[in-house]
């Protein structure tokens, strides 16, 4: 019964354009990502003997592959830390629930400034 509320409610045209735009919004985000983590330079750097066999190249001038996928985790563990952030705030009924939110945050953000840290360090 519960199932075929849903599928009225995503039946409306209302509904419909307000998925399409999700779905615009999800593909400019990945292609931002994308585009933030060096995956131009990594295409262009991939002919370079050398470089796409390291992990993460020496140099600042190169990016290899790899390096690209590592740097695209950590935008997407920062922008999920700052978003949970972001939800601490909002949660105004339950105060243990903007607790986790904002301790999960942090972890997050921290995660992701030591690995883009470590990323640095070894260029």
């Amino acid at each position: 019964m519960r199932h075929a509320g849903l599928l009225r409610s995503l039946s409306t045209p209302s509904s419909i354009t307000s998925l399409r735009d999700r779905g615009i919004e999800w593909i400019y985000l990945i292609i931002l990502f994308l585009l933030a983590a060096g995956v131009v330079n990594a295409a262009a750097n991939a002919s370079q003997p050398g470089i796409s066999s390291l992990i993460i190249a020496p140099t600042p001038a190169a990016q290899s592959l790899t390096e690209t996928f590592i740097l695209l985790f950590t935008y997407i563990v920062g922008a999920l830390g700052g978003y949970a952030m972001y939800l601490s705030g909002r949660q105004t009924i339950r105060a243990r629930s903007a607790e986790m939110f904002f301790a999960g945050g942090i972890i997050l953000l921290s995660i992701a400034l030591v690995i883009g840290y470590y990323v640095v360090s070894l260029k």
